[in-house]
């Protein structure tokens, strides 16, 4: 399909990816890792928040469309005051949907991720200036901006649509794992030392190993955020911390202790057998 072929050339176009370490770097130096992170990212809600606040522009647009073109003259002005709406929920849309490009790892995927970000932001200028068109008596050229705009913004959803459904970005990275049913067995007890992660694997399945005060504990090796190897990252105090975007999970049961991830970690029952560890799905 031509739609495969102009994400293709997209995801191809290196400026955009440029474009968006640019991004990411800026973002990066103004929101840290912790609380302003963690509200942008969606932890506290256990779901990303972009995506929800999305609906209240596309909608509050996509109502003052239908109206510009069919409420005739009595439905001017909450037409009017729909792209305003859209206008004022558009910026902390804006701001999530920022952070979480600051997250993305792959190439392609940053530039896709920027071009949706420069589609909205464009949109967002031109229903700023429908609206003041608006405002200024010149209502036939607001309207022409705000279709303009709805242009825009449907091509920055398709882009949106793209990296989600078809490329998984912001979604649980752990979603589709293979399930340990059984108990498995996975590596030699006495390979284990005390405090030092270990990636074992069963089930293609990752899965991190960690001795602790004499228990071993197993969660999922790849991190539920964007798929970082918790083995590299730095375990203390009975959690361990992503060592790409600092999500930090506790081992006992892979509770987020700080995001910006937004799904806990699964974890895994474990015991020793005949000398060897073995693993399964908790219950």
């Amino acid at each position: 399909m031509w739609t495969e072929s102009l994400i293709a050339g997209i995801e191809r176009a290196g400026f955009l990816d440029k474009l968006g370490r640019t991004l990411r770097q800026v973002v990066d130096s103004v929101v840290r890792p912790g609380r302003a992170k963690d509200l942008l990212a969606g932890t506290w809600l256990g779901h990303p928040v972009h995506p929800v606040l999305t609906d209240v522009p596309i909608g509050a647009w996509s109502s003052a469309l239908v109206l510009d073109l069919v409420g005739g003259g009595r439905a001017s002005r909450g037409a009017d005051a729909l792209v305003g709406v859209g206008v004022l929920a558009a910026v902390p849309t804006a701001a999530t949907g920022l952070s979480d490009l600051a997250d993305v790892e792959d190439e392609r995927e940053r530039s896709l991720g920027t071009a949706h970000a420069l589609g909205n932001v464009t949109a967002l200028a031109l229903y700023s200036g429908s609206w003041l068109a608006r405002r200024n008596g010149r209502r036939e050229v607001g309207v022409r901006l705000a279709m303009l705009g709805a242009a825009v913004v449907t091509g920055a959803g398709f882009i949106g649509g793209h990296l989600a459904y078809r490329k998984g970005v912001g979604v649980d990275q752990t979603v589709f794992r293979g399930r340990i049913e059984d108990w498995t067995p996975v590596l030699e007890e006495r390979e284990l030392p005390e405090a030092e992660p270990r990636q074992v694997r069963a089930g293609g399945t990752d899965i991190l190993l960690y001795r602790h005060q004499g228990r071993v504990l197993a969660l999922a090796n790849r991190c539920s955020h964007r798929g970082g190897p918790l083995h590299e990252g730095r375990v203390a105090d009975g959690s361990v911390r992503c060592p790409w975007h600092l999500s930090t999970f506790r081992l006992e049961d892979g509770a987020i202790l700080q995001g910006p991830a937004t799904a806990p970690q699964p974890c895994y029952q474990t015991r020793v057998r005949d000398g060897a560890i073995e693993v399964r799905e908790p219950g």
